[in-house]
């Protein structure tokens, strides 16, 4: 019999097996979000106001995002139309009101496999302040008397936003915090204060803050 060499069986080499890597899905582009909410155009943050609110969004990791507002304060339409259905008299009113507003919030988003900021739901908490000088009519306003209105608020928000990708977003949202109202009554570089907002009733004057709104947006990459 012949003999059988081992040698022709097993190669030199020994045959090496690499593990085959995972493969990787990219994660998608997040965009940059400008915005304004069309419900604050009724009824702004202080009594009697209307918010023109521009607002932007910018993702700061993959569950989180910064979201800064600025906003011009005026009239609200619905106290416009009060005031044209009751006009009596030799002095009407005829409210004259501007200022400002800002917001910051800074959202943690609820990241699913596929998504993740800016869209989704989220909490998040709020820092507001807004002033406004509101003058019973143009003559007052002229020589300076006025009430200066503020309210801080800090509030706790949860919401969702909803969209595609370089389309348009909408971002649902309510919440609760606290508030602080301050009127101080100015005539000319006189200050007087505070004004007296007992009329406003218990809410106006409580520390509670209730918040709700819809912000439409615009995606930027």
């Amino acid at each position: 019999l012949h003999s059988i060499n081992a040698h022709a069986l097993l190669p030199a080499d020994t045959i090496r097996i690499k593990p085959v890597p995972k493969k990787t899905v990219p994660y998608p582009r997040q965009p940059i979000i400008i915005k304004t909410s069309p419900t604050c155009i009724l009824w702004g943050p202080v009594v009697l106001t209307a918010e023109y609110r521009i607002m932007v969004e910018m993702p700061s990791s993959k569950n989180q995002s910064m979201q800064i507002g600025i906003s011009y304060l005026g009239k609200s339409p619905i106290w416009s139309i009060i005031e044209k259905q009751t006009q009596s008299g030799y002095h009407p009113l005829h409210f004259v009101i501007s200022g400002f507003s800002i917001q910051v919030a800074n959202k943690f988003y609820f990241v699913r496999k596929k998504y993740g900021s800016p869209f989704g739901f989220y909490i998040a908490p709020q820092v507001v302040y807004s002033d406004a000088h509101i003058s019973l009519n143009k003559a007052r306003a002229f020589r300076k008397t006025y009430v200066d209105a503020t309210q801080f608020s800090a509030n706790i928000i949860v919401g969702l936003q909803v969209g595609r990708r370089k389309k348009f977003t909408a971002d649902i949202f309510a919440g609760v915090g606290y508030k602080k109202n301050s009127w101080t009554y100015h005539a000319t570089t006189f200050r007087y204060g505070p004004y007296d907002t007992s009329g406003f009733g218990k809410f106006f004057n409580s520390p509670l803050k209730l918040t709700f709104g819809i912000n439409l947006g615009w995606t930027i990459y």
